[in-house]
């Protein structure tokens, strides 16, 4: 059997990048929706209909999980970060001679 390889060092933080990326990006949707929907709702004038409704609830809603997750990431990420340091390779890992 072949000696499965060590994770690769530059790979740990994608899952953290990731959550931060999707947070930001659901932040930044949710802005979206909603400046967009006011201003539609300043045109059409009235009461909002169903779907208004729902947009009423889901849109602050999305903001709010977009900025927990990007929160979150945010912490993973720096927590990454240190650990990386930490560890007792590290200095083995950043001190590599290039072969050229």
């Amino acid at each position: 059997m072949a000696e499965a390889e060590p994770p690769n060092p530059e790979r740990r933080s994608d899952s953290a990048l990731l959550c931060l990326c999707i947070g930001i990006g659901l932040v930044v949707l949710s802005w979206f929706l909603g400046v967009g929907g006011i201003i539609a709702m300043l045109f059409k004038g009235g009461a909002p209909a169903a779907g208004g409704l729902v947009a009423l609830i889901l849109v602050p809603l999305t903001g709010i999980v977009g900025a927990i997750m990007a929160s979150f990431g945010t912490v993973w990420l720096i927590v990454r970060v240190i650990a990386d340091q930490r560890e007792e390779h590290a200095q083995e890992r950043y001190s590599r001679k290039v072969e050229r």
